[in-house]
């Protein structure tokens, strides 16, 4: 019989009719082995008062979370919990989740254990193979692939605009160099793609993120609005990408510049600038934190 490494009370964020609840649980977590894949059971509790061992439970449909389908796990500090308790997302390729506990740091540490310590093992097995460096190294606790930094799981929250291009469910946003792109979960093919001079306005409240299409995308004008527990990343990832892209349009082109001519310089000269509106170069813009140029 399989016994879990962890087992106590989460409570759930739920998302209904733009209205967060929280559903109180008990959890198991459970190693994988030969009787069954690592995974977390979520049951529906009442309680009546009493300590957690006597709590009073009554069991419904089990729900289960295969931690293979893990994508990240980690703190939430944003949201408004349950009294005594914190907050942490569990996001896998299907669904993004937001739980609270009374001892959040020792859910996220048994999660990551049982969710990523198989893939661990696999790469230690894999470097014991190669021959040893002859400089000594350490892992980077920090490391964090391209994909990590860029991609988002998110889950669309209904909008007309949303409604009108057929979205519905799970998908990854990811904040490219040029644009906002919607990806499939499982393909990661690009589904619809929003140039960031082409969004209006942008912004996130707690898990929430949210923008205003240009009438000039893809997917016409109108407000796209995503569910995902990384939204403040989220924003200030478009925001770091829009400001890039903002410097890079600003930055002096090196041919509209002549060259030094030695005449020039033993009049006194300098040379000038050349081009439409050259002689009184006009500071740029201020970005505007989060509302890019409109189309």
């Amino acid at each position: 019989m399989e016994r879990p490494v962890k087992d106590g009370i989460l409570y759930v964020q739920h998302c209904k009719f733009g209205k967060r609840s929280w559903r109180k649980m008990r959890a198991q977590l459970f190693a994988a082995s030969p009787s069954g894949v690592a995974r977390m059971e979520k049951f529906d509790v009442r309680d009546d008062g009493t300590a957690l061992e006597k709590t009073s439970l009554r069991r419904c449909a089990r729900r289960v979370i295969r931690l293979s389908d893990c994508v990240s796990v980690g703190p939430a500090g944003t949201e408004s919990c349950p009294k005594a308790t914190a907050a942490f997302y569990l996001t896998t390729t299907e669904k993004s989740y937001v739980m609270a506990a009374e001892q959040r740091d020792e859910w996220i540490t048994q999660l990551c254990q049982l969710a990523f310590q198989g893939a661990k093992e696999a790469a230690q097995s894999s470097a014991r193979t190669q021959p040893s460096p002859a400089v000594p190294m350490e892992e980077n606790s920090l490391y964090s692939s391209w994909q990590d930094l860029t991609e988002f799981p998110v889950l669309v929250v209904r909008t007309d605009a949303a409604a009108r291009c057929g979205l519905h469910g799970h998908y990854l946003l990811s904040t490219l160099p040029q644009s906002l792109t919607l990806k499939d979960p499982q393909s990661r093919q690009p589904l619809l793609t929003w140039p960031y001079p082409f969004l209006r306005k942008f912004g996130q409240d707690q898990s929430i993120f949210s923008f205003e299409a240009g009438r000039r995308s893809d997917s016409g004008e109108g407000t796209f609005t995503f569910s995902t527990p990384r939204a403040l990343e989220l924003c200030r990832a478009v925001a770091t990408a829009i400001a890039c892209q903002q410097q890079s349009k600003d930055a002096p082109d090196p041919r509209l510049f002549c060259a030094p001519d030695p005449q020039l310089s033993a009049q006194g000269l300098e040379p000038q600038p050349w081009g439409p509106g050259a002689e009184e170069p006009q500071p740029s813009p201020p970005l505007g934190g989060a509302q890019p140029t409109s189309h």
